[in-house]
């Protein structure tokens, strides 16, 4: 599967990833502001491509740029509970501020309600993963609110913000 939008190609991950994930989660905020194990190894990034293929629960893609073929982050779509779909993403620093996870976002938000008729998207996030919210925000999620210890990171249970997006909420012409 492989799903495009102006800038970006979304494409499953692959063994030529395993070094590039490797080197990117090395990143301290993407460890402290996701679910990613910590510290990341080899071995996490090997694992974790092996176990995107021939999942009927999610669906996960590495973003890259179209016109160059550089990778940027990861996201993916998690089907299951299905009345509770919901997405995940990071971004590496390099492509951070250039509005790449949001047209990330609204493109496998739009796949999910027009392709897969799902009828919500949820979102969650650390409380204090600012940019993350900011990108949830743009993409047309609503905040819920902030649900107590419900989200792993850095090996502990964290309060986190929640939002969902239904399909006539998001933006026009997004993704």
């Amino acid at each position: 599967m492989i799903l495009t939008s102006p800038r970006l190609t979304l494409r499953a991950p692959d063994a030529q990833d395993i070094d590039w994930i490797t080197a990117e989660l090395q990143d301290l905020e993407i460890q402290r502001n996701t679910t990613v194990p910590s510290p990341y190894e080899r071995r996490d990034a090997e694992e974790f491509v092996a176990n995107t293929r021939n999942h009927d629960d999610h669906t996960t893609f590495v973003i890259t740029s179209t016109s160059t073929g550089q990778r940027a982050g990861v996201i993916s779509l998690h089907q299951r509970p299905k009345h509770a779909p919901s997405i995940g993403y990071w971004v590496g620093k390099s492509a951070r501020g250039q509005g790449i996870a949001t047209e990330a976002v609204t493109r496998i938000c739009r796949w999910g309600f027009e392709d897969l008729n799902l009828p919500i998207i949820t979102w969650m996030a650390r409380v204090g993963n600012d940019a993350s919210r900011a990108v949830a925000l743009k993409a047309g999620f609503q905040m819920e609110g902030t649900l107590r210890l419900r989200i792993t990171s850095q090996s502990r249970l964290r309060d986190c913000w929640a939002g969902s997006l239904l399909p006539e909420e998001l933006p026009p012409n997004a993704g």
